[in-house]
């Protein structure tokens, strides 16, 4: 028995295809750009230079988003690598 698709359920699937898409699309420069982008969102930035000092009470959104990011960017490189890149 299948339950009907959301909207968040398409947007997830159409970024997904897109993200496989991207090494192909582009060329290695822009993918290295889009990697680049996404690293400097892999940190939160506070200022302080000890990772283990931030208190992470009240960042769980910004920690997911964060994470989402470096994930992102290991299905870009796992991607870029199959596809001879």
């Amino acid at each position: 028995m299948s339950h009907p698709i959301t909207q968040a359920e398409a947007r997830c699937i159409a970024c997904e295809k897109l993200l496989q898409a991207l090494p192909g699309l582009l060329d290695e420069q822009g993918l290295q750009r889009v990697l680049d982008w996404l690293e400097a969102r892999q940190i939160l930035l506070d200022g302080q230079e000890d990772p283990g000092a931030v208190e992470t009470e009240g960042l769980a959104l910004e920690l997911a988003v964060a994470n989402s990011f470096h994930r992102l960017a290991e299905v870009l490189r796992g991607a870029g690598q199959a596809g001879g890149k």
